[in-house]
């Protein structure tokens, strides 16, 4: 009977323990999903979507067609990705820096790209958080034409691929 018992005991302890590992699992769902971080970034990015004033506002000419890498100042490929910017010196490019220690990764940013960190980055970070670094977007008058992060997004190839979704607009008709 004590066997019984003790195997009941025990069998209760384990779905106990399962059932108060999937409410926690469930919190921490709910609670990404509430503040956005954490989220696969393509459940914020869609294209056509219209970027948030705070990013749009650091691109020097939002009507051209502009890569914006975001980017962390802890992050490796972050930091091989900028080292080969210099490939895009034709291009608008702009850089989101996130991190407290981002002069490394400013100083190896070419001189075209416009780099923004600190209390600009925060703001966009703010409206746009990213859950992987790199990120890159295309966008064109505002809009998210493409994007790429992660392994899909850290070297100078990916952007080539990345630039390459572009659409030719006619003159006059773009916003």
């Amino acid at each position: 009977m004590e066997q019984v018992l003790a195997v009941v005991l025990v069998a209760t302890c384990v779905v106990l323990t399962v059932a108060f590992l999937a409410c926690l699992r469930g919190i921490a769902e709910l609670r990404l999903r509430l503040t956005g971080r954490g989220m696969d970034p393509s459940a914020q990015l869609i294209i056509g979507r219209k970027l948030p004033e705070s990013l749009v506002g650091l691109i020097p000419d939002a009507t051209q067609d502009t890569l914006v890498l975001f980017m962390s100042s802890t992050c490796g490929t972050c930091h091989g990705l900028a080292a080969s910017l210099g490939e895009f010196s034709g291009r608008q490019t702009v850089a989101i820096i996130a991190g407290d220690s981002a002069s490394d990764l400013l100083t190896t940013l070419p001189p075209h790209v416009a780099a923004f960190d600190g209390e600009q980055a925060k703001a966009v970070d703010a409206d746009l958080p990213m859950a992987m670094f790199p990120t890159v977007l295309l966008q064109r008058d505002g809009f998210l034409v493409a994007y790429a992060s992660g392994s899909d997004a850290d070297s100078a190839a990916d952007l080539e691929v990345l630039w390459e979704q572009r659409l030719d607009v006619p003159e006059g008709m773009s916003a």
